[in-house]
Order: structure tokens, then C-alpha cells, then sequence
């Protein structure tokens, strides 16, 4: 039995997991060194929001739509965290300069239209095409009746649930998709420890299973199912195009009404309610894995850091250090016309550190690796670039203590409330003995009264 709801939610990454709460969103990757790196933000709360956001079955579609792209945008940095960024190609670099837009924006906008269309042709259109075989291959008249109607429209839906179970089963033997279940696996062993009123430990979160009833997983499930009612409502045009555009037109409708029929078995607990939620609960067993330690801490990271934000609007918000590796910085200054000495003293001069150090320098920022380039091509001189290293390992120093110390500062706050909650409950568990101790005392003096006859009796 759960102790505490938490509003919390999650995502698991590209080596690391995503946490989502009422006000702010933190991501937490284990880089290529080895290091657990955090980016977070503050968000707009739902109350805060429009009217439209907040209403029923609305807020359901603008959810669906918001997570996913939110979802392909994380995934994404976390992409360019552990492998640092990729090279664009000459037609993103075209692209993003005649329209004058960023390049990441750009893939992330091609990303998202063809995550759509994928899952468009995978789990709309095929199956289709599936049961219009089946109905041509045994000749049946599936304009004969409603009932005859309803059942092509249900047998259109067990299809999309195979193919989608199937999808899930393929996908989870690939050697990075099983190691982004294992994450997803240690978000949700994270969340339970939380909500078991457990300290947030590797070891407590451990002892958690990795099968959570509001993962995204169980809401994928009702929707499909909530997706076969709304479809089957529509009967069953003999065009494949037309069935095809019909519920393409319909997914805002089955988003936002699944979205509510969530909502409300969460607000459940009894047989029905469970066995309804069974079979999302029994494809988490192939969407999760049982995570090892580091990725458990990796959670843990993103968590905390969501669940300070959410109390304290104050904490300052953070970003990746995204970064190339060395190499890659010095081949670039190299195309752009250096000689590889004046490579290494450009990089030496842009990390603010001496030649002899070189050989200790692993990884660069992308932002200095841009000023970097820019003096190799003249456009900044050595002095400007000494001058703005020097200013931006300040601000590194400078943030790096600003949010150790805020952290500090909330750790000293919930051992002090902590302390205070100690206290209290000692305070009145004394309170307690003294009141049973006067209440005994009171007690042995009415029977010295009895027998003296000094009573009111």
C-alpha cells in the first residue's frame, strides 16, 4: 500500500532518464566519462495555464501531443550528451541558413514528422491493409450488417495490438533499446521507492519491481482499446483511404478520451480496476528491465532534482555541458587552415590552460569550440579568446557553486524539518506518559477517597 501519491513522472533516455513534475522537468545522463549530467527547467504549472489545457478530454490531446514532442526533444539531447554532437549534413546546414533556424530544431522537426508518419503506416494504415486482405482473401460482405461492421472494426484493432506487442517484443532485443528499458525499468523503481515513503537509495529503489501502473505503456494499451469503441462507431466504409482518413481524424478523439479513462482508474483501487489494468501491467514486462546500480543512481539524480525545483522556485536551472571530444575540435581547426601546433595552442588558449596541459584536455564545449574555430579563421584574436575563456570558467565556477550551495541549503532545510518532526512526535510522546501517569495518580486517589467516604458520591 502506497504511503504518498507524487505527481512525478518520467521518460527513460538515451543513458538516462527524464523526470517530470508539477513545475519543473529535469533530465539526468551518465556521459561518456562516466558522470551523472543534469539538465532542468521550470515549467508552467496546468492551474497556471489556459482554460483549454485544463478542461476535460482537451487537456488529453494537447497532453499527447505536448509529451511527444517534448519526448523526441529530450531524447535528442540526451543523444548529443553521450555521443556528442553530430556533424549536420549539407542540407540541414542549407536548411537552417536560408530559413535562419537552428540546426538541432530543424532534426528535431524531421524526427517528429517521420516518428509520425512511422507510427501512421505501422499502426494505422497496416493493419488496415491487413483485415481488407482478410475480408477479400474469405470473401466476406463486411457491409452486411452493423454486427458484421463492428466485428471488421474489432478485428482491425486485435491486429494493431499484435503488431504493436510484436513491435515492443522486436525492439526490445536490440542491444540500445534494451538498455533504454533497463533506464525506464529504474525510473519506475525510483517513483515507487518515493511512494513508499522509502529514502531515495540505490538499495531501497532496488528492492521496488519495475512495473508501475501509471506508466505510458498502460496508457498506449487503453488507448488502443478505447480506439477500437470510437472506431467502431464509425462503421465500415468499403475504401481503405476512407477508413484511413477517418481515423487519422479521430486520434485527438481517442487521445483525449483515453487520456480521462486513465485518469479516472487511477482514482481506483478494487478487482475491476485492477484486472482493466492487467494487460498495460503485463507489457511492462517487455518495456521494462531490471536496471544495474548506476542507472538506478542516474533516476534517483533526475528525481531529486525535479523534487527540489517543484519546492523551491529559487534553485537555478541547468543545462548540459554538452561536448566534442578533442580530437574531432582539432581535425576541424585543422580544415579550417591551421597548422596542428597552432590547433593545440588555439585549444589551450580557448580552455584557459598551458600548453604543457594539453595532453590532459579530453573533451570541449561546443561553445568554445565555436570560438575556437572562429580564431583559427581570424575572426577573434588570441586576446579575445584568452579574455572570453577566462570570463566563461568564471560563470562555470560560479554556477557550479551557486547550485551546490542551493542544494546544500535544501538538504540542511529537510534535515531541520526532519528534526523539528523528531522532536515534536518525542515532545508528545512525553506529553502522553504524563497524562497516563496523572491518570493513574488520579485514579489511586479517588479509591483513597472511596475508602476514606470523602467523596461526592
Amino acid at each position: 500500500m502506497r504511503k504518498k501519491c507524487v505527481s512525478i513522472g518520467g521518460q527513460a533516455v538515451i543513458e538516462g532518464v527524464m523526470m517530470r513534475g508539477k513545475r519543473s522537468m529535469a533530465t539526468a545522463v551518465r556521459d561518456e566519462n562516466g558522470n551523472i549530467v543534469i539538465e532542468s527547467q521550470y515549467l508552467k504549472p496546468a492551474e497556471e495555464k489556459s482554460f483549454l489545457f485544463r478542461a476535460p478530454f482537451l487537456r488529453g490531446i494537447f497532453s499527447f501531443f505536448g509529451t511527444m514532442v517534448s519526448g523526441v526533444r529530450t531524447l535528442m539531447r540526451s543523444g548529443e550528451v553521450f555521443d556528442g554532437e553530430a556533424e549536420p549534413s549539407k542540407a540541414e546546414k542549407w536548411f537552417a541558413k536560408t530559413f535562419k533556424v537552428d540546426v538541432f530544431s530543424v532534426i528535431m522537426a524531421i524526427s517528429v514528422v517521420i516518428g509520425i508518419a512511422l507510427s501512421v503506416g505501422l499502426f494505422f494504415f497496416l493493419p488496415q491493409l491487413i483485415t481488407t486482405g482478410l475480408i477479400s482473401l474469405f470473401k466476406i460482405n463486411a457491409q452486411a450488417n452493423v454486427g458484421v461492421q463492428i466485428g471488421m472494426n474489432f478485428l482491425e484493432g486485435f491486429i494493431r495490438m499484435l503488431i504493436f506487442i510484436g513491435y515492443i517484443a522486436l525492439t526490445s532485443a536490440m542491444k540500445d533499446i534494451k538498455r533504454v528499458y533497463m533506464y525506464h525499468g529504474a525510473e519506475h523503481k525510483t517513483i515507487s521507492c518515493y511512494e513508499h515513503d522509502l529514502e531515495l537509495t540505490v538499495e531501497n529503489a532496488q528492492k521496488m519491481t519495475t512495473v508501475h501502473d501509471r506508466c505510458g505503456t498502460t496508457f498506449m494499451f487503453i488507448t488502443m482499446v478505447v480506439s477500437v469503441l470510437i472506431f467502431s462507431l464509425t462503421g465500415w466504409s468499403g475504401q481503405l483511404w476512407v477508413r484511413f482518413l477517418i481515423r487519422l481524424a479521430l486520434i485527438p478523439v481517442v487521445s483525449g478520451v483515453s487520456y480521462e479513462v486513465l485518469k479516472f482508474l487511477a482514482k481506483f483501487d478494487n478487482p475491476l480496476v485492477r484486472a482493466l489494468k492487467a494487460p498495460g501491467l503485463l507489457l511492462q514486462k517487455l518495456t521494462t528491465r531490471q536496471p544495474d546500480d548506476s542507472m538506478v543512481e542516474v533516476a534517483i539524480a533526475a528525481f531529486k532534482t525535479v523534487l527540489a525545483m517543484d519546492e523551491d522556485p529559487n534553485l537555478p536551472e541547468q543545462k548540459f555541458d554538452t561536448k566534442l571530444l578533442k580530437r574531432k575540435v582539432e581535425e576541424e581547426l585543422v580544415q579550417s587552415g591551421v597548422s596542428k601546433e597552432r590547433a593545440k595552442e588555439i585549444i589551450c588558449i580557448g580552455m584557459g590552460v598551458p600548453q604543457e596541459e594539453y595532453e590532459y584536455v579530453s573533451h570541449i564545449k561546443h561553445s568554445r569550440a565555436q570560438l575556437m574555430l572562429s580564431a583559427a579563421k581570424g575572426e577573434m584574436t588570441d586576446e579575445e579568446l584568452a579574455k572570453k575563456a577566462v570570463e566563461l570558467n568564471i560563470k562555470a565556477e560560479e554556477a557550479k557553486k551557486a547550485n551546490e550551495k542551493a542544494l546544500k541549503e535544501r538538504e540542511e532545510f529537510e534535515e531541520k524539518v526532519k528534526g523539528n518532526n523528531k522532536a515534536s512526535e518525542t515532545s508528545k510522546e512525553s506529553e502522553e506518559k504524563e497524562t497516563e501517569s496523572l491518570t493513574e495518580a488520579d485514579k489511586e486517589a479517588d479509591k483513597d477517597a472511596d475508602k476514606d467516604g470523602d467523596t461526592d458520591k
